[in-house]
């Protein structure tokens, strides 16, 4: 064998003895999923706190761990519903087929208008206000649920997937960074803000003027210091305890926040609120 061969040879055993003993401590010690503080000691799954205006992530923990997220899901499926340009002072006809898992403030048989379902939707997570609105618009729920998918794509929503429009399927996946996205989208629209900054919202159906009140799942809102721009609960067994909101500072800048797989309902806020009182304390935001 030639020097440069041996010299060759010796380099490559080495080079590979290099890579081994890499692979054997990478395994041993682990790399860090996130770069979040691990004094916060979350218990939910996944979280995130992301500066909109300049898109960069504040605090992490599994930002890209696909999740299922239940009813977040529902803002996927206002934009999509809102793209498609509807009248929205329409009346529709709540049907049997509109039927689905959950409780319901609008009978089967009572009309309402498509403004009147939206606020169910967005308010009170209404799954048969969701399924009624995708109805109005002539889609199929496969078909609904291929433009909820284009539209992720549009928006660059790589850990997201979308299979029905009320978030019960457990097929719908998205990931805390993307919630977060989804968050600052929904965001630019004035009419999903107004309506998920009202605690409550009434109004009557048009055959049989039953009043209808409907009340905001996000607790957020009962907390006067805090501008909250918007908000989505969501839960299922699958994803546990979700929220996506975001917080303002009162001079123009906004937070994004993002909890998931929380145990329990009360846990989710309580841990909303210590990445809000975190976020203002390290960066210096009035936002607590």
């Amino acid at each position: 064998m030639s020097l440069i061969n041996q010299k060759f040879l010796i380099t490559v055993v080495a080079i590979l003895g290099l890579m081994a003993l890499t692979s054997r401590l990478d395994s041993k010690v682990g790399k860090p999923k996130s770069k979040g503080d691990q004094s916060l000691r979350l218990r939910a799954q996944a979280a995130v706190v992301v500066d909109v205006e300049n898109r960069v992530i504040l605090y992490s923990k599994n930002p890209t761990d696909q999740r299922s997220i239940a009813s977040i899901t529902k803002l996927m499926t206002i934009l999509v519903f809102l793209d498609l340009t509807p009248d929205l002072d329409l009346p529709i006809i709540i049907l049997p087929e509109d039927r689905t898992r959950g409780p319901s403030n609008f009978p089967i048989g009572n009309s309402y208008r498509l403004i009147d379902l939206l606020h169910g939707v967005l308010l009170s997570s209404d799954n048969r206000a969701a399924m009624t609105l995708v109805r109005s618009t002539g889609l199929s729920l496969e078909g609904f649920a291929q433009k909820m998918n284009q539209k992720a794509a549009s928006l660059g929503l790589t850990d997201s997937h979308f299979a029905d429009p009320t978030g019960l399927d457990e097929g719908n996946v998205s990931s805390a960074l993307d919630c977060a996205r989804l968050i600052e989208v929904a965001l630019q629209n004035e009419l999903i803000t107004s309506i998920s900054q009202k605690k409550e919202y009434h109004c009557r159906s048009l055959l049989k003027k039953r009043l209808v009140h409907l009340y905001s799942t996000n607790r957020l809102l009962s907390n006067q210091s805090l501008e909250v721009l918007i908000g989505k609960t969501g839960f299922i067994r699958r994803a546990g305890y979700c929220l996506a909101a975001c917080v303002g500072d009162g001079n123009g800048k906004k937070i994004a926040f993002v909890v998931l797989g929380a145990p329990s309902n009360t846990t989710r806020f309580q841990e909303m609120y210590k990445l809000i009182r975190w976020t203002a304390k390290n960066y210096k935001l009035a936002i607590s």
